[in-house]
């Protein structure tokens, strides 16, 4: 008996009271009935009354024996206790759900877009142009100026074969080919050809476009044949080097798309792909490193800078999904609340597939698009279930045999 009275009193904290059996229905009955306002039809409420809003008698909402016997399993509760309880609701959708892996890289300039500039030969530097490092040059822009006894011996040797065999000789395309080979531009050659006199430096320029990464070459420098003056990089599109963990490897492929975001650019992702996922383990770090390639439009970033980088896996397109939160995990079972509406909600189990990081969840089974299931308040509706199914059973224990 003490029991029946603390379930009843709970039941009319949430807005319902039962009767006893000589007054009311059966409790079953009494579960399934509503009352509403014939001038106002919105008013709902789960026990006979006066409309709130005009004050007239409450009357019983009719439903059909079909709905009845549809309706046995679903959780009752009254709208304004639903208000009270905070659910909320989404539909169940087609669209994409996906995973993604998240870790940290660093800018890069990209091995591909970098060149040396060195010479094929001994001089002197003449006319420095480009003298500071980080400066911006254009392909076939000149850098500095070159004297070299060994160049000026090359001309007069290409001049002197034009004067005794003529453009087309043996000798002279002889010499026109050592310069060639000395990267004297074809510019410069013909140049040398047409003033008939042998210039006393010589332009070095830059092999591509793009920023000045290294240099070492000043005024007046003695350089050597071979040795490295200047290093030229094109940050126009950058690499990014990132470190995967082991478990996450099987699932980062060529070609997925990536997106980084820097602390200075936040909420400003850049978009890239996967370029390259190297073929081998740190041994010391148990991470992969994997190459994303990003386009690096007024070169926004900057090489030495660390970045979060997001690369998405795990794609799958067009599928039955909802709301991650509206999935409740009870051991081996997954279930949603579906809404009925009117307060009243069907507790399904389903079969999920994909848990995607976009908070979506992939449903294999168990749901059709256009239903709609609870998103938040879900514990509460479980526990409202399993309070109206004891009290269910403490009253038919209660009722009199005939």
């Amino acid at each position: 008996m003490r029991c029946l009275l603390l379930l009843t009193s709970l039941l009319v904290a949430c807005g319902r009271s039962e009767s006893t059996e000589h007054d009311h229905p059966h409790p079953h009955e009494q579960a399934t009935q509503l009352y509403t306002c014939s001038m106002h039809p919105q008013v709902l409420q789960p026990e006979p009354g006066s409309c709130p809003i005009c004050g007239m008698d409450l009357t019983p909402v009719k439903a059909s024996e079909e709905e009845e016997e549809t309706e046995d399993s679903f959780v009752r509760i009254a709208p304004g206790v639903v208000q009270q309880m905070g659910v909320k609701t989404a539909p169940v959708e087609r669209t994409e759900v996906y995973r993604h892996v998240r870790t940290v890289g660093e800018v890069e300039v990209g091995e591909d877009e970098v060149e040396v500039v060195n010479l094929r030969f001994s001089g002197w530097v003449e006319g420095l142009v480009v003298d500071t490092t980080g400066d911006e040059v254009k392909a076939g822009q000149t850098l500095f100026r070159i004297y070299s006894p060994e160049l000026v011996a090359a001309q007069e040797e290409l001049l002197l074969a034009l004067r005794t065999q003529g453009a087309d000789g043996a000798l002279t395309r002889s010499a026109r080919r050592k310069l060639e080979l000395w990267d004297v531009s074809s510019r410069d050659i013909l140049r040398i050809e047409e003033s008939g006199e042998a210039s006393r430096t010589i332009a070095v320029r830059a092999p591509r476009s793009g920023f000045v990464l290294h240099k070492d070459v000043v005024e007046g420098a003695r350089v050597k044949a071979g040795q490295d003056l200047y290093r030229i990089g094109n940050l126009k599109r950058i690499w990014v080097t990132a470190e995967i963990y082991e478990h996450d490897v099987p699932w980062v492929e060529v070609g997925q798309p990536a997106q980084m975001e820097l602390t200075h650019l936040a909420g400003r992702p850049v978009q890239g792909r996967v370029a390259y996922v190297y073929p081998t383990l740190d041994e010391h770090t148990r991470t992969l490193p994997v190459r994303l390639e990003f386009d690096n439009p007024g070169v926004r970033l900057k090489p030495g800078m660390f970045a979060t980088v997001t690369i998405r896996h795990r794609q799958q397109r067009d599928v039955t999904a909802v709301p991650t939160q509206a999935v409740l995990h009870s051991g081996q079972r997954q279930l949603v609340f579906v809404a009925h509406g009117r307060g009243r909600f069907e507790p399904r189990e389903i079969r999920t597939g994909l848990a995607g990081d976009n908070r979506m969840t992939e449903v294999t089974e168990g749901l059709a698009v256009g239903e709609v299931v609870a998103t938040s308040g879900q514990f509460l509706i479980d526990s409202e279930s399993q309070l109206q199914e004891a009290l269910q059973k403490v009253l038919a224990g209660n009722e009199p045999t005939p």
